[in-house]
């Protein structure tokens, strides 16, 4: 028997190869499945995976293949494609290369995912209100994933570099299979018994619909809703959205996202604690401006108030009503004095003296009355004759009425 030929592992797939390209039925496929594990390249290639609830197969569509879709290629979103099996020789695994891509409808999974979706919404588990803050400090936080990849390593070294004064706590975690789910919870469930941590971080990194359908769990969905605890969300890559991220109080792009979000910086925390001291300073100005205003209107109200001050009040007024009093009676005075010349005047008038003066007699009777009418008089009565410079005495001998 002769010595079979040693091939090397490249020979092995040329030579697959060749063998499928070379097939008739193999270069015309038509094959209906669903998308899985979606990626466009920056050089416009399209890779995904196409499945069936029992296997999937890998596909890549070139960009000039790719420019031709009319529609946009989602996770879980069925398709009819044409294309060709082939081998691609530097990892032999077989590939089907895609010439078209005609859309089916939403594949099982994802309409599964869309169904779970819309009850949990109306359960209000996505509900802003519900959401809960992180705290302003995090000293300490929880990492529920696995405890192997790049995704945990991410993280870590994330943290430790931002700030190297917080401590990690991992709870090593499936992310992936029928078990996952289950133990994310526990890690969930874990740390709220223990409250040694400020916030949990659940995650890891990208990839197919199954591989993340772990964070798609309802049960999951609810221990993340019931949860004390803050929790991150950061599962997959950018574009990926799970049933945990909008049931978290926060969901991260990225691992390394969720890591940047919980460990702030020392620097940060140093220029935080400075605006703080700088705020408390500016305030305690202000309040001390504010009592000195206070303080010196209290001192000028007790000044108002002050027994001296008040006594210089009623001096003051004293003064001023003393000056009215005299010029009132300066007033009045000149006042009486014009009256008293008036009446001295009247009483020149009538002042029998000056009469007398003037050359008029005073005639009395007897007992000094004066006597103004013949008709008061009788003959042999006695009268007296009063003139300016002396007095005479007459009796009466006759009397003639006009």
């Amino acid at each position: 028997m002769k010595n079979p030929r040693i091939l090397s592992v490249t020979e092995v797939n040329q030579f697959l190869k060749t063998l499928l390209e070379s097939n008739s039925l193999l270069k015309n496929l038509v094959i209906q499945g669903e998308l899985s594990n979606v990626k466009r390249a920056a050089s416009g290639h399209l890779y995904f995976s196409l499945k069936d609830p029992a296997s999937k197969i890998d596909c890549v569509m070139f960009k000039n293949a790719a420019m031709g879709i009319k529609f946009v290629p989602k996770e879980g979103l069925k398709v009819t494609l044409r294309g060709s099996l082939g081998v691609y020789p530097p990892s032999g695994q077989y590939q089907i290369t895609v010439r078209s891509m005609e859309p089916q409808g939403q594949g099982d999974l994802y309409q599964a995912y869309l169904a779970l979706k819309g009850d949990l919404e109306k359960k209000g588990y996505f509900d802003p209100e519900h959401k809960k803050k992180l705290p302003v400090t995090i000293s300490r936080v929880g990492i529920v994933t696995s405890p192997t990849g790049a995704a945990v390593e991410d993280m870590i070294s994330i943290i430790k570099r931002r700030n190297p004064m917080m401590d990690i706590v991992l709870y090593p975690s499936l992310v992936q299979g029928e078990a996952a789910a289950a133990n994310i919870i526990a890690g969930i469930k874990a740390f709220n018994a223990l409250k040694t941590v400020d916030v949990i971080i659940i995650g890891r990194g990208g990839g197919s619909i199954e591989d993340l359908w772990a964070f798609n769990d309802e049960n999951l969905a609810r221990i993340i809703f019931e949860s004390e605890l803050p929790i991150v969300s950061a599962v997959g890559h950018e574009i990926d959205f799970t049933i945990a991220d909008f049931v978290a109080d926060l969901r991260a792009p990225t691992p390394s996202g969720a890591a940047e979000l919980v460990a702030e910086e020392t620097r940060n925390l140093i220029q935080s604690l400075d605006q703080v001291k700088n705020r408390m300073i500016q305030a305690m100005k202000i309040q001390i401006n504010q009592n000195r205003e206070v303080l010196f209107r209290l001192n000028k109200d007790l000044l108002r108030f002050h027994p001296r001050q008040r006594i210089d009040e009623i001096r003051i007024s004293l003064d001023v009503v003393q000056e009215k009093m005299l010029r009132s009676m300066k007033v009045m005075i000149k006042d009486n004095r014009q009256q008293l010349k008036h009446l001295e005047a009247r009483l020149d008038a009538v002042n029998p003296t000056n009469v007398l003066k003037r050359g008029y007699v005073l005639v009395t009777d007897g007992k000094g009355i004066p006597i103004g009418t013949v008709k008061d008089l009788a003959p042999d009565q006695s009268l007296s004759l009063r003139f300016k410079d002396g007095l005479v005495s007459v009796r009466i001998e006759s009397i003639k009425e006009n």
